[in-house]
């Protein structure tokens, strides 16, 4: 019971402060990510969390990974975001989904459906990218601003676009 009520009471205050303090803030980085492992399923700091994000209490983060402003989590899914992930502001990761009905169906009478979002390690996301259920995203990918990821993407590729269509592989160094 206790337990219960400490996160709850995180949650409360992350929400009318830690969201709304202004990233250049002294601690609010700090601050960000001491409630994110206090709500979250598993959060490995430091993290980089900006101000404007909702926190799933189904979310997993590897170390040094950054969520951008204004990020947001839908769906009952776990989102498992791997170490030195870069993100732009605005993503959108969708965890859930309703099942299109047969004519003459009802959108209501149906179960929705959950899956799971993998952002694996060392991946960037540029600004107000959606990421759509059961996708993975594999290592050392970026995904271009705006895209809409509705498949898996392989490792080290880059992909833009709507839908998310792999535009080339990284250079090596």
């Amino acid at each position: 019971m206790k337990n219960r009520l400490m996160v709850w009471g995180v949650r409360c205050f992350y929400k009318l402060i830690g969201q709304r303090l202004h990233w250049r803030t002294p601690g609010a980085r700090r601050l960000r990510g001491w409630c994110a492992r206090k709500i979250c399923a598993d959060v490995q700091l430091p993290v980089t969390i900006n101000a404007g994000v909702g926190l799933p209490p189904t979310l997993r983060m590897g170390p040094y990974a950054g969520i951008g402003q204004g990020a947001m989590f839908l769906g009952l899914g776990t989102v498992s975001l791997g170490a030195h992930l870069t993100m732009g502001p605005e993503c959108l990761f969708i965890t859930g989904d309703h099942p299109v009905p047969k004519a003459g169906g009802n959108f209501r009478d149906h179960t929705p459906v959950h899956a799971d979002i993998v952002v694996e390690e060392d991946v960037f996301l540029g600004a107000r990218v959606t990421i759509l259920p059961g996708v993975t995203i594999g290592r050392g990918a970026a995904v271009g601003a705006g895209s809409v990821v509705t498949k898996d993407v392989p490792p080290e590729a880059v992909v833009a676009g709507n839908p998310a269509r792999i535009v080339r592989a990284r250079e090596q160094v």
